[in-house]
């Protein structure tokens, strides 16, 4: 399992059709390449939540386009997919007081490479608990 920490960029769109096309071509426009994505639903508008090979160009693009942009850290985690391991990832993490906000994830198949993006209360104390979790498994 390795980790890093991860600038992810974070827009509200309208909940409508094409709202996601649009905002996808003004990144390809300027060349941005995403490595993790979700989006959330609200009834008017929704959350469009991603990481970016380059960050800084990703928020430059869309505030020209005129979005408002946040920025948070979060940890981007690359592990074998195995029964429990969200368990004793989420456990370990737990136990140290760390409150998980969010997260995404995804793996090609059971037992393959996976990727999960943890937004947490703490991610330097985070950063500490898998480094220990790391040696024990």
């Amino acid at each position: 399992m390795n980790y890093e920490i991860k600038t992810q960029l974070s827009i509200s769109i309208e909940n409508t059709p094409g709202a996601i096309a649009a905002l996808s071509d003004t990144l390809a426009l300027h060349d941005v390449s995403l490595n993790a994505l979700t989006v959330s639903e609200g009834s008017d508008q929704g959350r469009f939540r991603f990481t970016a090979c380059d960050p800084v160009a990703a928020k430059r693009s869309l505030e020209k386009a005129g979005h408002s942009v946040e920025i948070d850290e979060v940890l981007s985690i690359r592990t074998q997919d195995s029964k429990g391991k969200l368990a004793f990832l989420t456990r370990a993490l737990s136990e140290a007081g760390i409150n998980i906000d969010y997260m995404y994830a995804s793996v090609d198949e059971e037992g393959s490479s996976s990727r999960l993006i943890l937004k947490v209360s703490n991610i330097h104390l985070a950063t500490h608990v898998l480094d220990e979790i790391q040696v024990a498994a």
